[in-house]
């Protein structure tokens, strides 16, 4: 379990400090398949009680008087659903070449160009269980993610180590961050054509998003980072999907650049602090 929630935490740090989103082009459109002619259903034996007719959504009808045969028409705008399916296919844009070139270099940028960052997130699991909290980012080599009660989770980078509390189950896990997709995120410079592979970007009106995997394949999964995309790069959400194919999607609000903490705000401590 330990080794699951450590996976998933570190990618989803690794998006808030890095952001951009993933494309996966959706190939075709796809057609309103028409339904064969509907036989006609074989005569009740003579005396016999007629049967309610079927809804054309299931069920039974609740007019009693309708007659047995008769097949209620649903009506289908083919062209209607042709131009949806079109419009959805075409609504997102894979970059290649140097599209994609020049939107990673400015989501380089964007990273490199952070020093103080911090907001509110809110988390959504798998199970669509919800949870949120603070966040807190001070590059070089620290993050702070303080989850509201009734979780009793803390993660913190203070530089070397990133840290899981559990004030609940009053336990402190620490790991390398070395060992965590951090590396890519919180360290002096942040390239990620040269330190992560790079699974896909695409461009969709007003968003740029880009898909991460780790480049070594010690931290299995992947990480869509998706940015409000205007005159400049604007973090938005991430969505994490670990090993097992499972999903958390992690949307940030309430972004504050340029405020300084304390320097020990990031140090894991033996006592535990309420959330903030």
């Amino acid at each position: 379990m330990i080794c699951r929630r450590v996976d998933g935490l570190s990618f989803a740090l690794l998006a808030i400090v890095v952001s951009i989103g993933t494309a996966y082009a959706q190939e075709g459109a796809s057609t309103v398949p028409k339904s064969p002619p509907a036989a006609a259903p074989a005569a009740p034996p003579e005396g016999a009680p007629q049967a309610t007719p079927a809804s054309p959504l299931g069920g039974q009808t609740d007019d009693a008087e309708a007659p047995v045969n008769e097949i209620v028409p649903t009506t289908i705008d083919e062209g209607a659903g042709w131009e949806a399916a079109v419009e959805a296919a075409q609504s997102t844009t894979p970059l290649i070449g140097e599209e994609q070139a020049e939107a990673v270099r400015r989501i380089n940028a964007y990273f490199n160009d952070i020093t103080n960052l911090q907001g509110r997130f809110e988390q959504v699991d798998s199970t669509n269980k919800e949870s949120s909290g603070r966040f807190y980012v001070q590059r070089p080599g620290k993050i702070r993610f303080d989850y509201a009660p009734p979780s009793g989770l803390r993660i913190l980078a203070d530089g070397s180590h990133l840290a899981i509390e559990d004030s609940d189950l009053k336990t402190v896990e620490k790991y390398p961050i070395k060992s965590t997709p951090f590396r890519l995120l919180l360290s002096e410079s942040v390239n990620l054509e040269r330190d992560a592979r790079i699974v896909g970007v695409e461009s969709q009106e007003g968003t740029l998003a880009i898909t991460l995997e780790d480049k070594s394949g010690d931290a299995a999964g992947a990480i869509k980072l998706v940015f409000e995309n205007g005159d400049e790069l604007q973090l938005k959400e991430w969505i994490i999907t670990d090993a097992q194919g499972l999903t958390t999607r992690v949307t940030i609000t309430d972004i504050v650049s340029g405020r300084k903490v304390a320097a020990d705000f990031f140090n894991s401590k033996t006592g535990f602090q309420p959330f903030r």
